[in-house]
């Protein structure tokens, strides 16, 4: 515990109580520009000018882009979820159109395999706490910072 400004010894939260959260992910393929040759995730989160998690994860498997999309997405959120920090909201922020739609509770898209459809209730699972999560399909220029992020990731 950390006392607070009021002499309480109630927990201080390094985050704002808004966050923006922003996902993609990259696949490299190789010389026949058909095989994969490696893949990686990246996320951000942020409150106005402040970023509190930034990371790049280099991906050892996947089945193909959807699914790392999917998954950078999953990492992002249980990332927030892993602090301590309380959160009022999380805006969920991504260039996938179709994980978008298939993790809002508004307009919700069952994804066509089980591997999705899996991720889509552990998505779903580790933004429960939180009372009021968005999701937003920004484009490509909006994403930039998650998009090189994600390319940061391939070893």
């Amino acid at each position: 515990m950390v006392s607070s400004d009021d002499g309480s010894d109630s927990p201080r939260s390094t985050f704002a109580p808004s966050l923006s959260l922003y996902f993609d992910a990259s696949v490299h393929y190789g010389p026949d520009n058909a095989t994969p040759t490696s893949a990686a995730v990246g996320f951000l989160v942020e409150s106005g000018a402040t970023t509190h998690i930034e990371r790049s994860l280099s991906v050892d498997a996947f089945v193909s882009p959807a699914h790392l999309e999917y998954r950078a997405l999953l990492e992002a959120v249980r990332a927030v979820a892993a602090t301590d920090d309380r959160v009022a909201s999380l805006h969920v922020h991504g260039d996938a159109d179709a994980v978008i739609r298939s993790v809002d509770p508004d307009h919700p898209a069952t994804p066509g395999d089980r591997v999705c459809r899996t991720r889509v209730e552990a998505i779903r699972e580790a933004v429960a706490e939180i009372p009021v999560v968005t999701y937003r399909v920004v484009g490509r220029g909006e994403n930039e910072r998650a998009h090189r992020l994600a390319r940061a990731g391939h070893r």
